[in-house]
């Protein structure tokens, strides 16, 4: 009888080792599927505006801040218009940014809209035009 209470105890023990050793796996498993998610979102957050990474990093800016150059539209009613400034990243507001793997990269928004945003380089726009 003291046997079996003996066993008893031990299968006890390696059944509560057991649990704690899935548990440890388990917590390391989720610690790195949660690096490796954000270490891909550092990674793509110059050309996601929406990631998590980029969301937690902005200060804010987003459609009230979007500006475009070179906007082209159609001439339907209404029109359907598109960004085609190129730079090393896209506008805040753009959902669809595209870069090419150069050095420096660049990115264009591929959203479109019926309308156009306002000029980044109003100003100097401007004085070109006038001049």
């Amino acid at each position: 009888e003291n046997e079996e209470r003996e066993r008893e105890k031990v299968r006890k023990r390696k059944r509560v080792r057991m649990e704690l050793m899935n548990k440890k796996v388990m917590m390391k498993l989720a610690l790195m599927v949660f690096l490796l998610s954000f270490a891909a979102n550092v990674v793509n957050a110059r050309f996601d505006s929406t990631s998590f990474i980029t969301q937690v990093l902005s200060n804010g800016d987003d459609v009230k801040s979007a500006c475009c150059d070179t906007c082209l539209c159609t001439k339907s009613d209404p029109p359907t218009c598109r960004c085609v400034d190129v730079g090393e990243t896209c506008h805040s507001a753009c959902d669809s940014c595209i870069c090419a793997l150069s050095y420096p990269p660049q990115c264009q928004c591929f959203d479109t809209h019926k309308f156009c945003y306002k000029a980044c380089h109003n100003s100097e726009v401007e004085e070109v035009i006038k001049n």
